[in-house]
């Protein structure tokens, strides 16, 4: 039986319950490790510039993604980014593996398919979104401001196309990927793990009530694109280009990609339906394409061979050792013949002698009936 995207770790020959949890404990400690090493590189820059007061500043606003400050969006991007190491390594350590099945169930990236799909969710947010912000410039047009091309806005959105596939990138695996396997790996029905995965997904975001159902909307359409199409290829493209499209408007002063203060329910609107078009999109090009979803059953490996029960005489000794094999000029066997024995001589063999006292045959006579004259010639010699 084929296993789908939030069983493969569970549908395994080297399953293990405590292999996930572990990865888990080890994956927060690299991240934390390697949160204190970019904490302390920036201290050192910050110290080097004599801007301890930004240093501050940024640490009070840690995690906000504020464009205002492009060093401080540089460094919560880079906080975020540092999880896909951190994951991949404590994965790698403490299984399952490969670590490849954490990305689809193909053992790898899909590329090809992460592509088409990135231009599907281009073309599906950039509609959505731009189209919610063209109603809203023509109904109220207080609420959209004009954009501002900068020689800063040139350089945040340098920035935000840089960085951003990696943040996004970061989150799916770890909410879509680690979160989801791991909820899979107890129990078969995928809606246990995508349910669970969306509070998750929502918790580690800092916005208002509509801007958190608005992420839950977002996070709810990822966990069931990966789950239909057998990994992180689409809910990645959707995630960068809901992202990019955002941040950009936001570099360029049309609207705050993070500050959901004023939001509302009509606010949901332009991800209800992105999030719906894209699923069924997808879902649609996956089925036309013919895309591997599930990945087939993995034999089991052979059993050791059984110890040899008593062992053999040899064994205490040496091991058995095969002859060499001959070279190919090696002259062929012959045939075995045993040498000749010698006889040993007997007692000497005597002549032969004719019986004693036997009478001598009566002489021939003239008209005896064995008389050679009576006979025709010849006759007698040869009976002789």
């Amino acid at each position: 039986m084929s296993t789908r995207y939030h069983r493969l770790a569970r549908e395994t020959p080297a399953y293990a319950w405590w292999r996930l949890p572990a990865a888990g404990f080890l994956t927060g400690a690299i991240w934390m490790g390697g949160g204190l090493v970019l904490l302390l590189v920036t201290l050192i820059l910050f110290a080097a510039s004599s801007d301890l007061d930004k240093f501050k500043a940024w640490a009070d606003a840690s995690g906000d993604l504020d464009l205002q400050h492009l060093e401080f969006f540089v460094l919560d991007m880079l906080s975020i980014v540092i999880l896909i190491p951190a994951l991949l390594l404590a994965v790698l350590v403490t299984g399952p593996r490969p670590i490849g099945y954490l990305s689809s169930v193909a053992g790898r990236l899909r590329w090809r398919w992460l592509g088409r799909t990135a231009v599907m969710a281009a073309v599906v947010f950039v509609a959505t979104i731009g189209g919610a912000i063209a109603l809203a410039e023509a109904t109220e047009p207080a609420e959209v401001s004009a954009p501002e091309v900068s020689t800063r806005a040139i350089v945040a959105i340098g920035l935000i196309l840089l960085l951003t596939p990696f943040q996004a990138a970061a989150e799916e695996y770890v909410f879509r990927g680690y979160v989801m396997q791991l909820v899979g790996s107890w129990s078969r029905f995928a809606f246990i793990p995508v349910i669970v995965s969306v509070p998750l997904f929502v918790a580690g975001h800092t916005y208002d009530l509509w801007g958190l159902v608005d992420v839950g909307i977002f996070g709810l359409m990822a966990a069931v694109v990966t789950i239909r199409t057998g990994g992180l290829e689409a809910a990645i493209a959707a995630h960068v280009a809901n992202n990019v499209v955002l941040f950009v408007l936001d570099a360029l002063g049309m609207i705050s990609a993070t500050d959901s203060s004023g939001a509302g329910p009509l606010d949901l609107i332009p991800t209800v339906i992105s999030s719906a078009v894209f699923l069924v999109w997808v879902e649609w090009a996956a089925r036309r394409q013919g895309l591997q979803r599930t990945r087939p059953p993995i034999p089991p490996p052979p059993p050791p061979p059984a110890p040899m029960w008593p062992p053999p005489p040899y064994a205490y000794w040496w091991p058995p050792v095969q002859p060499a094999p001959l070279p190919q000029w090696y002259p062929p066997p012959q045939p075995w013949h045993p040498a000749p024995q010698p006889v040993a001589p007997g007692p000497p063999q005597q002549a032969w002698a004719p019986p004693a006292n036997v009478p001598a045959p009566p002489a021939l006579h003239p008209g005896t009936p064995d008389y050679p004259g009576d006979l025709p010639p010849g006759w007698g010699q040869e009976r002789r």
